[in-house]
């Protein structure tokens, strides 16, 4: 899906997000806005996610127990999910 640069405003790119049937298009147009330095640059970010790439791939990072680790194609991006068992894990290990 092509969204002219020039037209992509934060609804625009909410409607492009929810089309490819992203559940949290509202979150992540907001994302990827703060990650665009430029309007081509957002427009490659919104096809790319409209394509289904991950998130955390096409902004380049995820989050994890709050800090920010860099991801790419080929990374297993760390979930929210398994936050709760890292946790888990440090409070059982030795010190």
């Amino acid at each position: 899906m092509s969204v002219h640069p020039v037209s992509t405003t934060l609804s625009t790119t909410v409607l492009a997000l929810r089309r490819a049937g992203c559940v949290f298009a509202e979150d992540e147009a907001v994302l990827l806005h703060e990650a665009a330095a430029s309007p081509d640059e957002l427009s490659a970010l919104i096809e790319r996610r409209a394509a289904g790439l991950p998130l955390e791939h096409v902004l380049g990072w995820a989050e994890f127990r709050g800090r920010r680790f860099a991801v790419d194609t080929g990374v297993f991006v760390p979930r929210r999910r398994t936050e709760f068992l890292v946790a888990q894990a440090a409070a059982l290990a030795p010190r």
